[in-house]
């Protein structure tokens, strides 16, 4: 795309004033920008060639810069980006907002779909960082409190990063501002090439930016990618909370989602949260961060205070809520499961201590473990079971089976002689969900681990 001059530019890209309409809130809509530098090189007084360029089509207006591209009048808006243990605000995600001649809003995806060559899409990204850093921290403004700034780059940029790198550095020097308070966000899913985009992620981490994998979860999302390009952050796609807040499979997926972020080394964001209910479960998940209208929408002017009442999430205690409804529904079986441990150790045979438990409607078997977490005999079922009927059955018979790395068994052991209740979890033995009491038990032969497998139905 030719800009010759000044003029030309100026005329090719002049806009009709909005006229005193407001910019629509688009949802779901996030751009693609791009990013800065390392440290914060002195602003020089003449820009380079590039940055020339995009500043060309750039004017001030009451305060704000706006873009001018393609007939479209192009502005920013930032949406607060919250840690839950801190209760606060710790970044912002800067949001396209474009309106054409007639002040009616364009969504961003048809506003970028505009640019007719891949040199315009290179130059539409690059106007709309410089936007979003002008609006961001305009001149003279109170900048005391450091936030990150999530900047998304397009597909295009990440495509050719080593091309573009000058120019994010020369426009981070001209703003000066520092580039580890600038999150680079790369959609996790248009990047196929792994190789690509692990270079991508070091090239921006090497000028000292933070990374984030966007929308992960979304599509056919592919775990290697968070451990070959190791970001910094994992945004989670709105459609797992979505999910979540209506079917409780994803409700149990999401928090181990979660830990394999954290186990990968990044921190995890959950993004698109709009309800009440929504933010108890991503609070139950244990994210790191969270975005979304439930917490504060998008605006002109980015938000720096308040809590977007995580502190009320915080009291409404609802992941002890959820542990206490736990509690209430299994205590028949957590009583009857303890007179059974004590007339285990009165007459030490476990078909005849489980009579009663096994009365009980949702018992599924009860076993015994050594302390290396080995089964001791086979299991002792309920009257109705009918062998081979599970989609399991090869699974079923368990004697000798190793069941050492689950928490029902290392947990017990840990706490002698007191109960402990597993998290809903898949039965190999049955193919249904369950959760598992254990309890240690003195017998002659020795400590075992009592079990009870209780069929779970949310």
């Amino acid at each position: 795309m030719a800009f010759a001059t000044t003029d030309q530019a100026d005329q090719r890209w002049s806009l009709k004033r909005d006229n005193g309409v407001p910019l629509a809130i688009w949802p779901g809509d996030a751009f693609f920008f791009a990013m800065m530098p390392t440290a914060s090189p002195k602003p020089s007084s003449r820009a380079p060639a590039p940055l020339k360029e995009v500043e060309r089509v750039i004017s001030q207006e009451t305060g704000r810069a706006i873009g001018h591209f393609r007939g479209l009048r192009l502005d920013s808006a930032f949406q607060p980006i919250y840690s839950l243990p801190h209760q606060r605000i710790v970044g912002h995600e800067a949001l396209l907002r474009a309106t054409n001649a007639s002040g009616n809003p364009v969504p961003p995806p048809v506003a970028l779909a505009s640019a007719q060559s891949a040199q315009e899409e290179v130059f539409a990204d690059r106007l709309c960082r410089a936007l979003h850093l002008r609006n961001y921290r305009p001149p003279g403004s109170d900048d005391c409190e450091p936030t990150w700034l999530f900047l998304n780059v397009s597909p295009q940029v990440v495509a050719h990063t080593g091309k573009s790198l000058p120019f994010f550095a020369d426009l981070l020097a001209r703003r000066g501002f520092p580039a580890r308070r600038v999150v680079v966000e790369i959609l996790e899913g248009a990047i196929t090439d792994l190789s690509l985009l692990s270079d991508a992620v070091a090239a921006y981490r090497n000028m000292g930016c933070l990374v984030a994998l966007d929308d992960f979860g979304a599509d056919a999302s592919n775990i290697e990618r968070i451990w070959r390009a190791s970001p910094d952050i994992v945004k989670l796609d709105r459609k797992l909370i979505a999910a979540a807040e209506y079917s409780t499979k994803a409700r149990r997926v999401l928090p181990a989602t979660v830990a394999l972020i954290h186990e990968a080394g990044s921190l995890a964001l959950i993004e698109g949260v709009e309800t009440e209910a929504q933010a108890a479960i991503a609070l139950d998940s244990d994210a790191d961060l969270v975005q979304g209208y439930y917490f504060a929408r998008p605006a002109a002017l980015p938000l720096r205070h308040g809590d977007g009442g995580i502190s009320a999430l915080f009291a409404r205690q609802a992941a002890a809520q959820v542990s206490a409804r736990q509690h209430q529904a299994l205590q028949p079986y957590t009583h009857a499961f303890q007179l059974m441990a004590q007339q285990l150790q009165s007459d030490h045979c476990l078909a005849a201590a489980c009579t009663g438990l096994m009365a009980l409607p949702r018992v599924d078997r009860c076993y015994l473990i050594n302390t290396d977490g080995v089964q001791i005999g086979a299991s002792v079922l309920r009257p109705d079971h009918e062998p081979g009927s599970s989609r399991f059955a090869p699974l079923e018979e368990a004697k000798g089976a190793n069941w050492s790395r689950k928490p029902y068994h290392y947990r017990a052991l840990a706490h002698p002689g007191l109960p402990q209740v597993s998290r809903p979890y898949l039965s190999v033995a049955n193919s249904s969900l369950c959760v598992t009491l254990s309890v240690t038990v003195a017998l002659a032969e020795g400590t075992r681990v009592l079990c009870c497998d209780i069929q779970w139905e949310d």
